[in-house]
């Protein structure tokens, strides 16, 4: 019986091929799992700033008390990561170019991570352009605030991040004012 040592000397110049087809199809799976996982992990955020937009309309349109929890999977850097309400003032061009109507004013809701594709995610907000976000305001203090719960800032210059937490929203406007005044209570 005869060996061809021609298939011997290829078998080694084989296996570094299919070493190296390996360590492709493991670094090309790696990074189909880490996409996923920011996928799934965008949706959840998505999830998240949609239930928050929707109990601030909720609250702004039928002024009523709304309590919700407000917990985005923790899937980016929690110190790079900023929630924050926004407003845009006589700004019409913005506005409809984020909310997709010509408004002169608009609040939105911005969801920004230095890891994102494009930076940020948002929501519009589709309530009144006069609505006012009192934060520690003493109308805040004074409408039987929860026990445990602190009125927060969610808007402006000085506006506090949006954090992980219980939140309660309440419209202290007085009866018959036709536009919301908003409180926004939170416990971690």
């Amino acid at each position: 019986m005869k060996f061809n040592s021609r298939g011997q000397m290829s078998a080694p110049f084989e296996l570094l091929v299919a070493m190296i087809i390996m360590a492709f199809v493991v670094i090309i799976g790696t990074q189909m799992i880490a996409n996923t996982e920011t996928q799934m992990c965008l949706l959840s955020i998505d999830k998240e700033l949609t239930e928050f937009k929707l109990s601030i309309e909720e609250t702004a349109q039928k002024k009523a008390s709304v309590k919700f929890d407000f917990r985005p999977e923790d899937c980016f850097n929690e110190k790079k990561v900023t929630i924050k309400l926004h407003q845009f003032i006589d700004d019409p061009a913005t506005c409809a170019a984020r909310c997709g109507d010509p408004r002169d004013s608009c609040f939105i809701i911005f969801f920004s991570a230095p890891n994102l594709s494009n930076g940020y995610k948002q929501k519009c907000l589709d309530i009144a352009e006069y609505t006012t976000f009192l934060g520690e305001d003493a109308d805040c203090a004074t409408t039987g605030a929860l026990e445990g719960y602190t009125a927060m800032n969610p808007i402006g210059d000085a506006a506090d991040v949006l954090l992980p937490g219980t939140y309660v929203l309440r419209d202290v406007s007085p009866a018959g004012n036709a536009y919301p005044k908003i409180c926004v209570f939170r416990r971690a």
